[in-house]
């Protein structure tokens, strides 16, 4: 686990909670109250939020943590096992768990992230990437020519944070829920035409562009082949500091995505033979 944890009050605004994020780099915050665990914050919990009319009508600073949290909180006691912690995370479909002393007091976090690095120091060796890889037919795809409300849609209807980006058959970018929340507005182009002439002055108007998957995009993706060591994938996805990769065959096409939850599945196998 990691500790200690940088926390938010449930009182506190959701602008300050999107500031934290941003400064210390992070997708989730466990809200307390006192020592206490009470609910967790995620990106994505913000981005959804703010997806609904109302909601987007009041600014970050009048809306409150305690107003869009995810309650009740799923943790981990600090004496359980790996294997519980995955077993937890892929029943309630959660990135992190907090983590509590026998009392109930927060003392640290465990995410996807750890599990994950786990995988790739205590399974070298055992697994290839073919063992553990989602299909391509079960991950979300888009052309270069799609419009990243596409993307928008899939990443909504699917579990997956992440959306694939293909020319023909070959992956060519990664958008990520990030790309759609910071990057999209960033990347909107706009194109002025001339028009009439009124009064010898000539009017222009502003028409802006639809951003495309390939506006949006971190190209060039990471890929790994399904023959490959999943340990080994596992590292490179922590040393990358990357949530997932697109699979391939010997001609670059993409066969499927392995992800830092595939790990988390694998090991809630960790101890039930024990």
């Amino acid at each position: 686990m990691q500790s200690p944890v940088i926390v938010i009050n449930r009182a506190e605004t959701v602008s300050h909670a999107r500031k934290t994020m941003m400064k210390e780099r992070l997708s989730r915050l466990v809200v307390v109250d006192g020592s206490r665990p009470v609910g967790t914050l995620t990106r994505r919990d913000i981005i959804k939020s703010l997806s609904d009319y109302k909601m987007r009508q009041r600014d970050l600073d009048s809306i409150l943590v305690d107003e869009i949290m995810k309650t009740p909180v799923t943790t981990i006691g600090e004496e359980d096992s790996i294997g519980e912690a995955a077993r937890k995370m892929v029943a309630r479909n959660v990135r992190g768990l907090p983590v509590v002393d026998p009392k109930g007091d927060l003392v640290g976090i465990i995410t996807k992230t750890d599990l994950t690095r786990y995988f790739s120091e205590t399974c070298m060796g055992e697994l290839k990437v073919k063992d553990l890889f989602q299909l391509k037919e079960n991950v979300p795809t888009v052309n270069v020519t799609h419009s990243i409300s596409r993307a928008m849609d899939l990443i909504q209807d699917r579990t997956i944070d992440r959306v694939v980006v293909l020319d023909g058959q070959r992956p060519v970018g990664i958008i990520t829920e990030s790309d759609l929340a910071l990057l999209a507005p960033r990347k909107v182009g706009d194109a002025f035409h001339k028009g009439k002439v009124r009064d010898g002055e000539v009017f222009q108007t502003r028409i802006y562009l639809i951003p495309t998957a390939e506006d949006v995009m971190t190209p060039n993706p990471k890929v790994v082949e399904g023959n490959g060591d999943a340990a080994g994938a596992a590292k490179r996805l922590i040393d990358d500091g990357i949530g997932g990769m697109p699979v391939v065959n010997r001609k670059g096409e993409m066969i499927g995505l392995i992800t830092k939850f595939d790990f988390v599945r694998y090991l809630t196998k960790e101890d039930e033979s024990k």
